[in-house]
């Protein structure tokens, strides 16, 4: 009796083995892509922008400033409409007081340009698929996640392109100022977007997308926080590098001498500077491949294959 009951209880759970395993290690259909993007970049800080210091993102924009963007894209889906996605970006971003009418960035007079090299990955939801029964020729997506970039803001002087970050402009590195460090030219970046994609006959993907990039730094531009005193320049440095750094931390015709003064804001230190992608057309090619993924059947029903 009991040989008979361990048959049938070793049975049945060699079948429940087989049927699990066959349950969690469904093939599935999933797609990645890999292509190009092209586009515009443009800064949101603490130079230029509209007149209303403070608006927010596509209302802070100087079209005058926007400079072309290249970029490379990789797609993967990690489960049904759901994908990772690694970008790489370059791009200048440049600001100049003098494109806005905003009374004291006017008077101000600052301008910048650097250059921006950004990696990225993210997480990117899809609301249709390329692939799978219920397969579509088009979807709209949104993404998220985190990257670094490098930049090097620069202004120009005597005709030259200067760069900025070694000559202290906010008094950093003096020792009058040790609460005011050099800061670093590697950031890091938090893309958010969205756009939407098109698959033609030949597999290729047409799609637009825009995004917003916040950062962990308020000095792509170079401007943070407070006016240094300019004297502490030739206490020093050189004559000619003092003299240079002096002119560029205020470039103002000093019409209006208590708006530069020492302590006085430059900049708003409590807001982080921001850029933009926007207007990205990108150019991928589909691909599809099968693997196992060790998940419920339920979840990877018919509809998503």
């Amino acid at each position: 009796m009991l040989k008979k009951e361990f048959i049938k209880f070793s049975t049945s759970g060699l079948v429940m083995l087989l049927l699990t395993t066959h349950l969690y290690a469904q093939p599935i259909t999933l797609s990645r892509e890999i292509g190009a993007n092209l586009g515009f970049s443009s800064f949101l800080g603490d130079l230029g922008g509209s007149d209303d210091v403070g608006r927010a993102f596509w209302w802070d924009i100087d079209p005058q400033i926007t400079r072309p963007a290249l970029g490379f894209v990789y797609r993967q889906e990690i489960i049904p409409r759901t994908a990772f996605r690694f970008n790489a970006y370059a791009s200048i971003l440049k600001g100049d007081d003098a494109l806005t009418d905003n009374e004291f960035r006017h008077y101000r007079n600052l301008s910048f340009r650097s250059p921006i090299v950004e990696a990225s990955g993210s997480v990117e939801l899809s609301a249709f698929r390329f692939t799978g029964v219920k397969k579509k020729k088009w979807t709209p997506y949104i993404y998220g996640g985190v990257g670094a970039f490098y930049f090097n803001p620069q202004a120009q002087y005597n005709g030259e392109w200067v760069n900025l970050q070694p000559l202290g402009t906010e008094g950093q590195g003096l020792p009058e100022y040790p609460d005011r460090q050099k800061y670093s030219k590697i950031a890091v970046c938090f893309p958010v977007g969205g756009g939407f994609r098109y698959i033609t006959d030949r597999d290729w993907v047409l799609g637009f997308e825009m995004a917003a990039r916040f950062t962990n730094t308020d000095y792509i531009d170079d401007v943070s926080g407070y006016y240094p005193n300019p004297d502490y320049y030739y206490l020093h440095y050189d004559l000619e590098t003092a003299l240079m750094a002096a002119t560029l931390s205020d470039p103002s015709d000093h019409t209006i001498p208590e708006w530069t003064q020492p302590e006085y804001g430059r900049g708003d230190p409590t807001n982080n500077d921001s850029y933009i992608f926007g207007g990205m057309l990108t150019f991928t090619y589909h691909m599809e491949f099968q693997r196992k993924v060790n998940t419920i059947k339920c979840y990877f029903n018919q509809d998503n294959k």
